[in-house]
């Protein structure tokens, strides 16, 4: 018996003076927490300066709960749910233990805390939606062209102190790609541009993103000449153009993007069709510049002028009588009002004073007029005996009468 309880003292007094001993120490870098946010939220307020404080505590007290005390079980918290007007505030600060069940924190016992109260600073929110616009730091590659930014989202939601969101203009997103030849995408921070164009410091500022999908289009580029269509008339055969036809194209060419297998193909763009039997002296012409769909007028001139000159050629204007109505309609007779027309011709000279007014014929077609009785203006034809070196220029009408049968 003496010994049982020789032990047991020996067993109590180990215990009390080893086991469950009290440990001193400091418990540094604990984050302060701020509580009642939302309502400063709600109020229009947020707290802008004094988020990032930490607190040092000495502790004494059991080794099993000192043993527990860590940033994770120990919470600073600060109560900002009164706070009604902007300002800086200084506040104590609440010290909870978060202990599992079978640890208590009573024994515990602050000795000294630096520091004492927190400091904090609160202003007016602001709230603002802001656009995103890009800029390219790098460069295109020669024969490319960049095309219009996209951006997913294409605005920015920012809050914080209203001071500072209310110089910001927009989101800037900046490529930095040298040489780029195809379409550029990727997910790519962005800073924030004020008014006056000077870069915002953004770290006190919430945004709902903080990188934007940015798509650039790099597209094609080819300059391609402008061309027309000439087509032999009037004394102006293929084989003798170039040297009685000057024809000036302003612009001779224009730049054009696109899809690059488009461009491969694309050696020139016809304006249309000019038709030199209906060209009587030097004559300006004006033309729309057609482009399939899929590819852009990167130079932006919608028309061309079309010059045409002639010379080292003659005309000569011969009265012709020899008229001939085809197609007449059925039921119907068809006379001619007109008995005779002056028909222009032209070539060189030479071939122009060999020509007779027997070897040219006035040919109305009747095939399109109108089925009724009276007088009708016609269109016709003139040839001249299929002769190349001399042709018949402009446009000629007869007045023909027509009646029923």
């Amino acid at each position: 018996m003496v010994l049982s309880v020789l032990i047991s003292i020996f067993i109590w007094t180990y215990v009390g003076n080893v086991v469950n001993r009290d440990e001193s120490g400091a418990i540094r870098n604990l984050p302060v927490v701020f509580t009642g946010v939302e309502a400063l939220e709600k109020r229009g307020l947020i707290i802008t300066e004094g988020l990032n404080q930490t607190v040092t505590l000495n502790v004494t007290g059991n080794r099993d709960a000192f043993r527990m005390l860590s940033a994770e079980t120990v919470a600073i918290t600060v109560d900002v749910s009164s706070v009604q007007q902007p300002g800086q505030y200084t506040q104590a600060y609440r010290i909870s233990y978060n202990f599992p069940a079978t640890v208590s924190a009573s024994s515990l016992v602050v000795t000294d805390q630096y520091p004492l109260n927190v400091t904090f600073t609160v202003a007016k929110l602001e709230r603002r939606s802001v656009p995103v616009r890009g800029a390219v730091a790098g460069n295109v590659a020669e024969e490319y062209q960049a095309g219009e930014f996209s951006f997913s989202p294409a605005s920015i939601e920012v809050w914080g102190e209203a001071s500072i969101v209310n110089q910001i203009d927009y989101a800037l997103v900046t490529i930095n790609q040298e040489n780029m030849t195809e379409t550029f995408n990727a997910e790519l921070p962005y800073t924030f541009i004020s008014f006056v164009g000077e870069t915002v410091d953004a770290s006190s500022l919430e945004v709902d993103y903080s990188l934007i999908n940015t798509t650039l289009p790099i597209i094609k580029l080819k300059e391609v000449d402008l061309s027309v269509n000439l087509i032999p008339g009037g004394g102006i055969t293929k084989e003798n153009m170039n040297r009685f036809v000057t024809c000036e194209i302003v612009p001779e060419r224009i730049m054009v993007s696109g899809d690059e297998a488009a461009l491969e193909s694309l050696r020139e763009i016809s304006l249309g069709d000019i038709d030199l039997s209906k060209i009587l002296n030097d004559e300006t012409l004006s033309f729309s510049i057609p482009l399939a769909p899929e590819l852009n007028n990167v130079s932006g001139v919608s028309e061309a002028t079309v010059k045409i000159s002639l010379s080292g050629l003659t005309t000569a204007t011969i009265e012709v009588d020899n008229i001939e109505l085809i197609n007449e309609p059925e039921g119907y007779h068809a006379d001619s009002v007109t008995t005779s027309r002056q028909i222009q011709i032209r070539g060189t000279q030479e071939a122009v004073e060999q020509v007779t007014k027997g070897q040219i014929r006035i040919v109305a077609d009747l095939k399109n007029a109108a089925i009724s009785a009276g007088t009708q203006t016609i269109p016709v034809r003139v040839y001249l005996n299929n002769r190349g070196d001399v042709g018949v220029v402009g446009e000629y009408t007869i007045v023909v009468s027509i009646s029923k049968q």
